[in-house]
């Protein structure tokens, strides 16, 4: 019988009645109704009423499954007490059981017979003790802030139960050490968590947690303190390289008036700006239903008028870095908020299905004069309402922040369009005045002037390729210069050879995947235009073609695999016909080893040509892996190896060659499957020049008596 037994102390509670006090621990577990799920509270498990002799000890509020509607049409419960007559039944009948002077109970689940579907179960039930304490209890913490933390936001605090028969807790609070002039030995009554409210920013705030029974209160308990978020001065600037920034929170749930319900964890999350790189943005992914999402700044001071917050954002296909395959839900939207607290909050921007960033990014700016001469924070909030349709968008926030209003505007929204290995459009947004730019390689702005345009366009060519450049950009005034506004882009390598179907490197088939192998680069791959995306595994362009003749068996298998990590899953799709008129034969994901692909092929016609497509699944891997092409009618099994014999290897200029049999045709290829060199020879002896070749390793193959020989050679 599998037994899973976890014991959880949620809440001690108590109250005093004639001297006697109660208090409470709660038990939870959760697992299957067929594991079973053992749920087993033990008498030295109850450690609230402390050394004392209980009055009475009994089960009340059975929660959970226990209280579920499909309890007894799901599954069902049996309970023992020190192995005793057992009770079979719901949370009613476990409800105020009596279980004084009790050892160890269980309660254990069990599916239904007409139901006979393993069912998740959670059992939470509690155990109330009523006892006389002869003892004060013993003193607890403060346990939520942490001691001496610091840039606190919230002024919930809450602390674990005391042991020995605590009652309720009363409060010390005060801004100096031993200071009580927020709470004086305030009563919260038989809780463990109390909300100071509002807190004063910037503020060390000392903490005494005080158990209390009908004996009276602790004595000795350990003070705490936390300090709270400062006041920023502007201006400002977060670029959210640390995720999340000293006193930014995120948040969950509530609404504008109430401000969030939660503070600590959301939805939101590190990652670069519109999914380039992993760091120095937050995004939230819209694509679930009913979420409600927070990211909450610290105060700023606005000390006058003529500011303003800016901000850039982006919205993105999840996981890409292209624009959204489907729309927005019409009742999804990403909220801009301000308050001079953390409720009562005023929406400063809303985007929607309507109002969506681009993919490059948008920069928003909004004016603040409206809050001068106040202190606020500001808000990012995603909401999701109750309908989920097919939208996967991820939405990123970077670059936030708070600043004078320029009297000479910077240009902003600098996208990069149609880029290659050699060239690049950009373009920005009109503002007063000409513009000067600079195209470097450097991130830091240019030390002088740049090339004076009347224009909001630049058209770069002459790049070159895996290359990182910025474009510098800024707003002549009349001689009066805004700053510098910078974009970066990188430029794709220059594809491949075999980036297009024309240009499919032809693959030499052997007997075994070992024979012919070749070494694939996809390396600045491009997608291919106008050919449906395969239908076995997710593509996302960047594909590389290869050819293949069908033996005289009719029979070839296709498979990929590993050469040095860089590339560990792959896609294939095999092509009949030609260049021109395509037609997919069978695709294959991951029937390969781990996630490689292999294609078994049968029935085809000797002396085909396959066009072979292959992708690195959803072009997230970048790197190299291995391709061959098989069977095993092409073996070299009947060729004798005794009487074949081939040197120097290592060799530098000629490869002497020498077989029993004479030898008709010897074939060079690199390890790309390009030919490099063939020869006809017709004798029993030959010799290959192989000086004009290249340093690096090459596939020889020697073809006698209709018998194939693939041997390795590396030229030095």
């Amino acid at each position: 019988m599998k037994k899973i037994t976890l014991l959880l102390l949620l809440i001690f509670t108590g109250w005093q009645v004639n001297a006697q006090s109660t208090c409470t621990q709660t038990f939870t577990v959760s697992g299957q109704d067929d594991g079973p799920t053992t749920l087993t509270i033990n008498a030295t498990d109850l450690n609230c009423y402390g050394a004392v002799v209980p009055t009475s000890i009994k089960l009340i509020n059975p929660a959970g499954s226990l209280a579920s509607s499909f309890c007894s049409t799901w599954y069902g419960f049996i309970l023992t007490v020190d192995g005793g007559t057992p009770l079979d039944g719901c949370g009613a009948a476990f409800n105020n059981y009596n279980i004084t002077g009790f050892n160890t109970l269980n309660i254990v689940s069990y599916d239904q017979p007409a139901d006979n579907w393993s069912d998740s179960v959670t059992m939470t039930i509690t155990v109330e003790v009523t006892f006389t304490p002869l003892t004060a209890p013993n003193c607890t913490a403060l346990s939520t802030p942490a001691n001496a933390a610091n840039n606190v936001l919230s002024g919930v605090i809450s602390w674990p139960a005391a042991t020995g028969g605590a009652t309720g807790y009363k409060l010390k609070v005060g801004t100096t050490p031993g200071g009580t002039n927020v709470l004086n030995l305030f009563d919260v009554g038989n809780v463990l968590t109390y909300d100071l409210g509002t807190l004063t920013a910037g503020t060390t705030y000392y903490v005494t947690v005080v158990p209390y029974n009908a004996i009276g209160n602790s004595t000795g308990c350990t003070e705490s303190s936390f300090t709270t978020c400062g006041i920023n001065v502007i201006p400002a600037l977060e670029n959210f390289t640390t995720y999340l920034p000293g006193c930014w929170q995120e948040a969950d749930n509530g609404n504008l008036i109430a401000g969030p319900a939660t503070f600590g964890s959301s939805s939101w999350a590190a990652d670069g700006f519109a999914n380039n790189g992993s760091t120095g943005a937050f995004k939230y992914n819209v694509y679930a239903a009913t979420a409600n999402d927070w990211v909450v700044s610290p105060l700023y001071a606005i000390p006058a008028t003529g500011y303003e917050l800016k901000f850039d954002a982006a919205a993105v296909q999840w996981n890409n870095t292209t624009a959204p395959t489907a729309p927005w839900e019409s009742d999804d939207s990403i909220q801009v908020l301000i308050s001079t607290g953390t409720s009562n909050w005023t929406v400063l921007y809303t985007y929607t299905d309507t109002n969506v960033p681009a993919v490059t990014g948008t920069t928003n700016i909004i004016d603040l004069d409206a809050y001068s001469g106040q202190n606020v924070r500001f808000a990012f909030r995603a909401i999701e309402g109750a309908t989920n349709g097919t939208a996967d968008i991820d939405f990123s926030i970077d670059n936030f922040q708070l600043r004078l209003t320029p009297s000479c505007a910077e240009p902003t929204a600098l996208p990069t369009t149609n880029l290659t290995s050699s060239t690049a459009n950009l373009s920005w947004t009109s503002t007063s005045g000409n513009y000067q730019y600079v195209l470097d390689t450097n991130i830091g702005n240019p030390a002088g002037v740049g090339t004076a345009t009347t224009a909001t366009t630049y058209n770069a060519t002459l790049l070159s390729p895996s290359t990182s450049y910025y474009f510098h950009v800024r707003t002549d005034c009349g001689g009066l210069f805004s700053t510098w506004t910078t974009i970066s882009f990188v430029t794709p390598a220059n594809p491949p050879a075999n980036d297009d179907c024309g240009t499919a490197i032809s693959l030499t088939a052997g007997g075994v995947f070992d024979d012919n192998d070749v070494i694939v680069t996809n390396v600045g791959a491009t997608d291919t235009a106008g050919l449906a995306n395969p239908s076995c595994s997710s593509y996302l362009g960047g594909d590389v073609w290869f050819s293949v003749v069908v033996p005289a068996s009719g029979t070839i298998t296709i498979e990929t695999s590993s050469n040095d990590g860089t590339i560990t899953d792959t896609g294939l799709e095999v092509f009949t016909g030609n260049c021109a008129a395509l037609a997919s034969n069978d695709c294959d994901d991951d029937s390969g080893t781990g996630f490689f692909s292999m294609l078994p092929l049968t029935g085809l016609t000797p002396g085909q040509t396959l066009y072979l497509r292959i992708f690195s699944y959803d072009n997230d891997e970048i790197g190299t892996f291995k391709l061959s092409a098989y069977d095993a009618s092409l073996g070299s099994n009947s060729f004798d190896n005794a009487n074949f014999s081939y040197y120097p290897n290592p060799v530098k200029n000629m490869l002497n060659l020498s077989y029993s049999e004479s030898i008709s045709n010897v074939a060079v290829f690199n390890l790309l499957g390009q030919e490099v060199m063939r020869k006809t020879v017709n004798a029993n002896q030959s010799q290959i020049d192989m000086t004009v070749l290249a340093s690096g390793t090459y596939i020889v193959q020697v073809i006698a008596d209709d018998q194939v020989k693939m041997i390795k050679v590396i030229k030095e």
